[in-house]
């Protein structure tokens, strides 16, 4: 059971930078209105990411909405976001999908030093075929969470901040090894920034809640987490982000799919010239992955992204990654030894020729390999897309 994958390792420095930034963001008056209208058409080589003797090749279309709304009243505003989504397939008909997803906030100062954020958000997804019981299948999540933080400037570089939130994570079928939940959590920590481009942050996490899985029915869980976040700014074309935290989890059920441990993550970007940068990193994640073999999974992802702004309205990206997911714990007594290899490349371009339209295009091999059975596959992804912007 997990959230998200590394939700709960990267959550502090949102929520940290969110906090921050309310104090610089209410100073501001923006737009009032935003809209947004996206259409990209998509050829899949393997849409159920199956192993290739079942690959089954299906072309998506994806139109998207967003309207994003903000309202200032002084020092405090109101801002509404909302998404729709349609995705139609040739083939896959059982994939036609359409998401309604929003993010209402109400980013409160009661003074200059105490300020904050009332929160909800609601967000529907697919899960990609290849992680769901029967691939077959549509298997969409809803993730919702209601969420309220606090934060106080102690003045010069350093701040508290304190977060409660209420959260669930739905799956409308099965997924290998993930679970639902509902969960309530409380977050605290603190940050400490000289400059802009050089901060250190602390946040400790504690949730409680209810997971349930096709593993072990409903149960009653525990997490606690502390994260350390630094970001560091070696010279003024480098800079670097690190992320180093541990995490406790437990279950009041069936303790066998208990675990704990260490995760964390290494980021730089290098600004070779004014026109060209190159990004690589390392991140380290651990997340419960319920099976009757495994208790949970430690994922090692490393990418490396040179990205060239050819003109000021042309730029072209390319990204190479390679994730190593290990099954680990031992429920039924044998050490799990199941491995996952998954390496992706892409190359894309984005245009914008006027300030109210941004053309892009993608193309994406992906391929993953496993000493599981019948969990290798291959797919080739061909995208195009327009949006237009109001």
């Amino acid at each position: 059971m997990t959230l998200l994958p590394s939700h709960r390792q990267t959550v502090a420095a949102l929520i940290i930078g969110g906090v921050m930034g309310c104090a610089h963001a209410q100073e501001k008056d923006p737009e009032r209105l935003k809209l947004k209208a996206e259409a990209t058409r998509s050829e899949d080589s393997n849409f159920l990411r199956a192993p290739e003797s079942k690959a089954v090749a299906d072309q998506i279309s994806n139109q998207t909405l967003d309207v994003n709304l903000a309202f200032p009243y002084g020092q405090q505003r109101l801002e509404f976001e909302g998404n729709l989504i349609n995705s139609q397939h040739q083939t896959l008909k059982q994939f036609d999908f359409v998401g309604h997803n929003y993010l209402a906030a109400w980013r409160w100062s009661l003074s200059p030093t105490v300020l904050g954020v009332l929160s909800t958000k609601r967000t529907e997804s697919l899960n990609s075929a290849a992680d769901s019981v029967d691939p077959s299948l549509r298997n969409k999540n809803t993730t919702k969470v209601d969420s309220l933080t606090a934060g106080y400037l102690l003045g010069g570089p350093w701040h508290l901040l304190a977060e409660y939130s209420r959260g669930s994570s739905i799956n409308e079928r099965a997924l290998l090894g993930v679970a639902d939940v509902r969960y309530d959590s409380y977050m605290a920590g603190f940050s400490y920034a000289p400059t802009n481009n050089n901060t250190l942050s602390y946040a400790r996490r504690m949730d409680s809640g209810t997971n349930t899985s096709a593993s072990t029915g409903t149960s009653g869980y525990s997490y606690n987490g502390h994260v350390l976040l630094v970001t560091y700014a070696l010279t003024s074309n480098t800079s670097m982000k690190a992320r180093l935290a541990y995490l406790e989890q437990r279950f009041t059920v069936d303790p066998k799919f208990d675990f704990s441990g260490v995760s964390g993550g290494l980021d730089a970007t290098w600004r070779i010239t004014g026109k060209t940068s190159l990004t690589g990193s390392w991140q380290r994640d651990l997340s419960s992955f319920q099976t009757p073999d495994s208790t949970y999974a430690q994922t090692d992802v490393f990418s490396l992204v040179p990205n060239w702004q050819i003109r000021p309205t042309l730029s072209l990206g390319l990204k190479f990654s390679q994730s190593v997911r290990d099954a680990l714990g031992n429920p039924n007594g044998t050490l799990s030894t199941r491995r996952d290899h998954t390496y992706e490349s892409g190359l894309s371009i984005q245009w914008q020729p006027r300030g109210y339209i941004r053309l892009r295009g993608s193309m994406t091999q992906a391929k993953r390999t496993s000493n599981a059975v019948d969990q290798d596959y291959s797919a080739n992804v061909v995208l195009l897309g327009a949006q237009f912007i109001y």
